[in-house]
């Protein structure tokens, strides 16, 4: 088997009517490590081949849908209906605790998330990718079992000497297609599994506090300098960039009752005449720019029912 004509043949295709065949094909990547790696009891070899269970796939599924469910809010579907596996885990998120972070990989191998990885086998990677992805890319063979792949040894080796390259080009698949039904900015970063969060420079932050004459941005009470906290305007999760035209001086306890909501329409006014008093701005900003982000972030990941944040 040719893995390079296969994977040509894969970006190549134009089938795509959803994430789960990309994303499917990163959870593959791991097998190159597998030895090392969480999961590695679903995994047989067979001489030439592994034989990969689907739990070791589903793990990584949940692991790579988790952050663009429930930290970034990207729709999966142009329809209001969600996708298999954003219903499926909606349901099982209480089992993961209030806030929602992301699980990791060790964790989703426990026996206490079998019903939750057999359903995403189920209803999500069977009948939406098995079959289907070998129409674009013969790069397994389906098991006897039907609950596992066989792999030859030469494709996991090819896929692991070629990860970070395979890697960024299944990512450009995927970010084509949510750029299509998405406004959020910066989903290639968001599709990165290191997201590190950034701060303006100290210099920077001191001259926006100025400006604000030591008072918090909200609620305009006065503090000190180590008082205040690097507000994000438009929450960090939707915007994934910090710039200084969406970032304002706040005291820690707005900063904390805000979180990652979006202000209401009032504070919207006023960033927009304190921006245009910042002399150190990014190129091309500009006042319906900012506008577009704050009203696309309110439909998109606030969400159009759900009441703005304001200070009481």
């Amino acid at each position: 088997m040719n893995s390079i004509s296969e994977l040509n043949r894969f970006f190549l295709s134009k089938t795509l009517a959803s994430t789960y065949k990309p994303t499917f094909m990163k959870c593959l990547l791991d097998l190159g490590d597998y030895k090392k790696d969480e999961g590695q009891k679903w995994i047989k070899d067979i001489g030439d081949s592994l034989q990969v269970d689907l739990n070791f796939i589903a793990v990584r599924f949940i692991r790579l849908y988790w952050p663009l469910l429930f930290k970034f809010k990207i729709k999966q579907e142009a329809t209001a209906t969600p996708i298999a596996v954003y219903r499926i885990l909606n349901e099982y998120a209480s089992q993961f605790g209030e806030n929602k972070s992301q699980p990791s990989k060790k964790l989703l191998c426990e026996d206490k998330f079998n019903e939750l990885r057999l359903k995403i086998i189920r209803e999500g990677i069977k009948p939406q990718v098995l079959r289907r992805l070998l129409n674009d890319c013969k790069i397994y063979e389906l098991g006897s079992n039907s609950n596992s792949i066989i792999i030859q040894k030469d494709i996991i080796q090819f896929m692991k000497d070629n990860k970070k390259i395979l890697e960024a080009a299944l990512n450009h698949t995927i970010e084509e297609y949510l750029e299509k039904i998405n406004q959020a900015p910066n989903i290639s970063i968001k599709l990165e599994e290191k997201q590190p969060r950034t701060v303006l420079k100290s210099d920077d932050f001191s001259t926006i506090i100025k400006m604000q004459e030591s008072r918090c941005f909200y609620c305009d009470e006065s503090f000190t300098l180590s008082e205040f906290a690097q507000e994000h305007f438009i929450p960090w999760n939707y915007l994934f960039d910090t710039q200084s035209f969406n970032i304002v001086a706040a005291c820690k306890e707005c900063n904390s009752s805000k979180s990652d909501n979006l202000p209401n329409l009032d504070y919207l006014e006023k960033i927009l005449q304190r921006n245009q008093k910042l002399k150190k701005i990014s190129h091309g900003y500009t006042d319906e720019g900012f506008k577009n982000l704050y009203y696309s972030c309110k439909s998109e990941y606030h969400g159009i029912d759900k009441p703005l944040w304001i200070r009481n």
